[in-house]
């Protein structure tokens, strides 16, 4: 008996030895280090909870199309036939272009990390903390606000049915009972909240896949010879800009909750490119549809609906409608999966309370979901859709830039996806240049604003290595 216990502790100072050097080899090689236990492993220990990986390819592809396709799709082409006219047939392919290019930026770095965080753990591996966080918080604010904003969309679509559900207690309880519902669904767990984004993601790609057949098949009137002539001085473009740019917005936060994909260096990149091709498709072939269907479309503030209307009657203003809140409820749903977890991660290297725990028995952010879907409600409460989309994709631009910027180091790091020299960061940030430039003061105060609170939230937290 005494020989065998001798044995035993023989054999575990062998292998505590054997790790020890082991561990020693790899940090000279400049690899992760192997833990090295001192004593043998208790059987009472208590991991900290960690993080589902449940996510793979083709969840991921959903979850693109899902996080772009909200309302941009539904509501938005009356916005952009206001402000451009008859051109604005070729605003989706012609903002698909500049798009495709922040895409390839997004995947490439994607393809280097399989931690949560999105651009803000890009950020922070290229430029440091302050840098990090202040991309990681900008990129916060777009999704809250996106939230917000897709909120107010749900009721103006849902008044496209029954009008009093647009204003007043109705609307109330309409964007607080939707808000309310996604925050407890993703409290949950990360398996109810992905399976909520696909069965939603399916059911908002339906009905459009369904009114492109049927606009190009009928093809009540030929829009192309009108959409050859430039607008006037009265078009603004400022505006289009922006809103075209909130329709495809989304793709860079998918990245966020790679801490729960199965393989996101692997499947994240090719999963961005395949979605925004799908996503350019769709919004192409409506915008054509819809001005074959129903030539000006600024009448009309549901335009997909109202075109749907002109080729199948009310019936297919119903189904065209149910696709559109359909899409924003799940649009939604990516929403506070991604935003949260951006709050999660930043969470992670700052001391801001219980935003970084994840629950014991849900294995979810569950205080992040709760503080993001709270102040979302807040936000959806005291303002438009036209506001807070606007407010929201002044947000992102950060997050845009700063991504692009950092491509060069990232790719220091270790081998992934790439495009051919500097080609497409140079063009991202090119592009990124562009947005910034298309804001007025006003805009360009509040994303100097959003920046300084971020600021101060940064400097007042302490890092949680102190």
């Amino acid at each position: 008996m005494v020989n065998a216990l001798r044995r035993r502790e023989l054999s575990w100072k062998c292998a505590r030895l054997f790790v020890s050097q082991l561990s020693a080899i790899h940090r000279k090689l400049g690899m992760v280090r192997l833990p090295c236990h001192t004593s043998p492993p208790s059987m009472n220990t208590s991991p900290t909870p960690k993080l589902i990986r449940a996510a793979g390819f083709w969840g991921l592809v959903a979850m693109c199309i899902n996080a772009v396709i909200g309302s941009g799709v539904f509501l938005l082409p009356h916005e952009s036939y206001q402000l451009l006219g008859p051109v604005s047939l070729w605003a989706p392919l012609l903002f698909a272009i500049p798009v495709f290019i922040l895409v390839l930026c997004f995947a490439e770095a994607a393809s280097h990390f399989d931690e949560p965080g999105g651009a803000y753990l890009y950020a922070r591996s290229a430029f440091g903390d302050f840098i990090g966080f202040e991309t990681g918080w900008m990129n916060w604010l777009a999704r809250v606000t996106s939230l917000a904003s897709l909120s107010n969309g749900f009721v103006l679509a849902l008044g496209h049915l029954e009008p009093s559900f647009s204003s007043g207690a109705p609307r109330t309880a309409v964007i607080a009972g939707m808000i309310v519902l996604l925050t407890a669904i993703h409290i949950v767990g990360i398996r109810y909240g992905a399976w909520s984004i696909y069965v939603l993601t399916f059911g908002k790609v339906l009905p459009l896949v369904g009114f492109i057949v049927v606009a190009l098949a009928v093809w009540k009137t030929n829009p192309l010879p009108g959409s050859w002539t430039l607008p006037g001085p009265e078009a603004d473009w400022r505006e289009a800009i922006l809103f075209m740019l909130f329709a495809y917005a989304g793709f860079e936060n998918v990245g966020v909750p790679a801490g729960e994909f199965k393989n996101p260096r692997r499947d994240l990149p090719l999963a961005l490119l395949a979605g925004t091709l799908a996503i350019a498709a769709i919004y192409s072939l409506v915008q054509l549809g819809a001005m074959s269907a129903l030539p000006d479309l600024s009448q009309s503030k549901t335009p997909i609906a109202s075109a749907a209307a002109e080729l199948a009657g009310s019936a297919g203003a119903v189904i065209i409608t149910v696709g559109a809140l359909l899409s924003m409820a799940g649009t939604n749903s990516g929403t506070m999966l991604e935003g949260s977890r951006m709050l999660y991660a930043l969470a992670l290297d700052r001391r801001l309370g219980p935003l970084g725990r994840v629950h014991a028995v849900f294995r979810t952010p569950a205080w992040a979901i709760a503080v993001h879907g709270t102040l979302a409600l807040a936000l959806a409460m005291g303002g438009t859709f036209r506001q807070l989309a606007l407010l929201s994709t002044v947000a992102r631009l950060a997050t845009y830039l700063v991504t692009c910027l950092a491509i060069p180091r990232l790719r220091k790091l270790n081998e992934g996806f790439q495009t051919p020299g500097l080609v497409v960061p140079i063009l991202g940030v090119v592009v990124s240049l562009v947005f910034v430039a298309s804001l007025d003061r006003w805009k360009l105060l509040a994303g100097g604003l959003g920046l300084a609170v971020g600021a101060i939230v940064f400097v007042s937290s302490r890092p949680k290595s102190s």
